[in-house]
């Protein structure tokens, strides 16, 4: 035989690819605040820790410096599943280093869906900028 066999499987991909991100976050699955992949986020006033100062919290906080980025854009800039992605942004958020922009436009953020099958609830989005909102006038 000289050539691959038709039947031969695909290469498997190496065993680093399905550990990153459990090693990126420290084996945690889930952060402490509620992030949807349309939630929007900008650079804080808080400056990283030394262990939020290096990789992809680096990246992130880079990239928010930039402009203001989604939770999915994010992910997919990191190439980092959005799960992983969340638990960085929540270590980041937690250091201030990254906050929810609070506008005037956002009043009129809907507080549910309209398929919503629970009724009318507030949207994660809307109380995640609610609890900003609290702790923003609390510390000052």
């Amino acid at each position: 035989m000289t050539g691959p066999s038709r039947h031969m499987p695909p290469p498997a991909p190496a065993a680093s690819a399905f550990v990153r991100p459990y090693v990126v976050t420290g084996g945690r699955t889930r952060g402490r605040h509620l992030l949807s992949p349309d939630t929007v986020l900008e650079a804080g006033q808080g400056r990283p820790r030394a262990g939020l100062a290096a990789g992809e919290y680096q990246q992130i906080t880079s990239l928010c410096r930039q402009r203001p980025r989604s939770v999915a854009e994010l992910a997919g800039t990191l190439r980092q599943p959005l799960a992983a992605t969340r638990v960085l942004i929540s270590d980041l958020i937690d250091a201030r280093v990254l906050e929810l922009p609070v506008s005037d436009t956002d009043a009129y953020i809907p507080a549910s869906s309209p398929d919503d099958p629970l009724g009318d609830r507030p949207s994660r989005q809307l109380l995640e900028k609610l609890r900003v909102g609290l702790y923003r006038r609390m510390a000052s």
